[in-house]
């Protein structure tokens, strides 16, 4: 499991505490529950996992192919971090 840390002043800490508490939830399920709704979660999801499957098979068939790259994974992650920047 990951951990997410924000900064809030002590006043904005005590919104949220009662906010949450007014709702009967903990701080940290009443802020999944306001940027992560059920829906988007699942959509989001559902998504991700069908844009990584259409990735793979693309891959997949480049490889077959005989249309890889002989770069490094290193070489790889710094060029798509390159492109990434150029957006």
């Amino acid at each position: 499991m990951s951990r997410l840390s924000i900064e809030v002043t002590p006043e904005q800490h005590q919104l949220l505490k009662a906010m949450a508490a007014l709702q009967g939830k903990s701080i940290k399920d009443f802020i999944l529950d306001k940027v992560l709704p059920l829906q988007v979660t699942e959509q989001a999801k559902n998504y991700s996992v069908q844009q990584l499957e259409d990735l793979l098979q693309q891959r997949l068939q480049s490889a077959r192919q005989g249309d890889f790259s002989e770069q490094s994974v290193t070489d790889i992650f710094e060029q798509a971090i390159t492109d990434h920047g150029k957006r």
